[in-house]
């Protein structure tokens, strides 16, 4: 399993996750797995896929769950949140079929739902969203009834074959004062494409004579953004070979299949106030293979 989908499918679990559990030094809980975390594809214009999600009872209490598939997008921080089916524009729920809707399961027991794919004429770009499975149970505390609930589901990014449009902006880009007397940079990424994509960033420091005395990789997890998305990444500088006097910060991101982009903003090390610039400043695209400096 690759890094990025290891990733993903932690903080989709995490997201998702809701326990009706009282403070209790002993608590229940639902035990569910949902595999695979991820399906990514690529159909044709009236194209038509099945694939299949495998639910485990990994405790030893029986539960029933339901399945249901909604709308996903990521938040600046990459985190995936669910949405009710049709509530995105690029949502693919209502290309997404399941064989089944209830699902009951004893301890240690596997079961399976199919799912159907048809993308339907005239369609293009990405679309997004997730098999969710809610799983509930009754249960005793202390001489009482309760209800536990637990959510979780699979991944579904479907792109449509020869109807991909990659681009992309930047939109503003920060440089404050750390608490340890770094400059702290920010740069949130847009994407304006039409299918999602997996960027790097990396921030460019240079003196007025375009000399470059520092370089690093943005921190942006694992760079995914979809659609109409808005990606933020980071990185910090100690001012190590900090020249006098104006400084220019250059942030950089590219991705398969996109061009790159980047934008600068001016400031003096050490920050005594906070530099921006907004979305409405200049960013130029860069041809592939041209290097900064």
């Amino acid at each position: 399993m690759s890094k990025w989908l290891r990733k993903t499918s932690r903080l989709f679990g995490l997201s998702l996750a809701l326990l009706a559990c009282a403070a209790a030094a002993s608590c229940d809980t639902i035990a569910l797995s949902v595999s695979p975390p991820l399906v990514e594809m690529t159909v044709a214009q009236g194209g038509d896929r099945s694939f299949q999600v495998t639910l485990t009872n990994d405790g030893d209490k029986m539960f029933r769950a339901t399945a249901q598939v909604v709308d996903l997008i990521l938040d600046r921080h990459g985190n995936p949140v669910p949405r009710p089916a049709g509530a995105d524009p690029w949502s693919v729920a209502s290309w997404v079929s399941l064989s089944k809707r209830e699902i009951a399961l004893g301890p240690g027991e596997q079961k399976t739902v199919r799912c159907r794919l048809r993308v339907p004429r005239g369609q293009a770009g990405g679309r997004y969203g997730a098999v969710l499975f809610t799983a509930q149970r009754e249960a005793e505390l202390g001489g009482s009834g309760m209800r536990l609930e637990t959510r979780t589901g699979t991944l579904l990014m479907v792109t449509v074959a020869r109807t991909e449009r990659r681009s992309a902006d930047i939109g503003e880009v920060q440089a404050r004062s750390g608490e340890d007397g770094s400059a702290v940079f920010a740069a949130e990424l847009k994407n304006t494409g039409n299918v999602h994509f997996r960027a790097s960033g990396e921030l460019i420091v240079r003196e007025a004579t375009g000399r470059i005395v520092w370089r690093t990789k943005m921190a942006g997890g694992t760079g995914t953004v979809l659609p109409d998305g808005l990606r933020e990444f980071a990185a910090r500088w100690d001012g190590q070979r900090a020249p006098p006097g104006a400084c220019r910060a250059e942030v950089r991101f590219r991705a398969p299949g996109l061009r790159s982009v980047r934008k600068e903003i001016e400031f003096t090390f050490p920050l005594v106030k906070d530099v921006q610039a907004g979305a409405s400043g200049d960013s130029s695209t860069v041809e592939a293979g041209e290097e900064a400096g």
